[in-house]
């Protein structure tokens, strides 16, 4: 009778067990279940990442336009200080440019002046040695040399075309010294004819004639 028993308590403990186990595999799947995601979960991830995405989207091209709007601003602010650098460097060059001319036209003038001057003393000085008397020279015991005139008279013979010859005539010509075109030309208010050979000056004292 023990015996029997014992089998039919083995037998009950045994189908417990069975029961529990199949209990325990039937919780197992439904946490499987649980924790695998169903199609309606994978479409709303999606939804809420294309959603994700697109706000981030528009926040990058938002700031890129603002990015786009400030190196806008500040290329024309560069091109407005390259401008009026531009601008300055061009008054200053043109400011410069004035100095160099009056400066260059003050030395020509100034040169214009001391060579008229040179030119009217060596004239005197010229007129003083014509007017002054040859001195004698000394008699030569040697062969008799063919006498030669005073120079004082050869110079006499030569036409003079000085000072005198200016007042005879009144427009500048080729009998017209060198001194006196340049003093024409400085009385007219002409620079730089100190540079100029006879030729060049009287043309151009014949041009401003010529406009008057």
């Amino acid at each position: 009778m023990a015996a029997k028993t014992d089998k039919k308590s083995d037998a009950k403990a045994l189908k417990k067990a069975e029961q529990k186990k199949l209990e325990l595999k039937k919780a197992d799947a439904k946490k499987r279940k649980k924790a695998e995601p169903t199609k309606a979960d994978l479409r709303a991830e999606a939804k809420m990442l294309e959603k994700a995405l697109a706000e981030d989207t528009a926040r990058a091209e938002k700031a890129a336009a603002k990015a786009k709007k400030r190196l806008k601003k500040e290329r024309e602010r560069v091109r407005a200080q390259l401008l009026k650098a531009k601008e300055l460097a061009e008054k200053m060059a043109r400011k410069d440019e004035k100095r160099a001319r009056k400066l260059l036209a003050k030395k020509d003038t100034l040169v214009d002046e001391i060579v008229a001057t040179v030119e009217i003393e060596a004239e005197k000085l010229e007129k003083a040695a014509e007017k002054a008397p040859a001195k004698p020279r000394p008699a030569v015991e040697s062969t008799p040399i063919a006498k030669r005139a005073p120079a004082s008279r050869a110079r006499a013979r030569a036409p003079h075309t000085g000072t005198s010859a200016v007042r005879a005539s009144t427009e500048p010509s080729e009998s017209w010294t060198m001194v006196a075109l340049r003093s024409y030309a400085g009385s007219n208010g002409i620079t730089g004819y100190s540079r100029l050979n006879k030729a060049e000056l009287l043309a151009k004292l014949r041009g401003i004639d010529s406009l008057d």
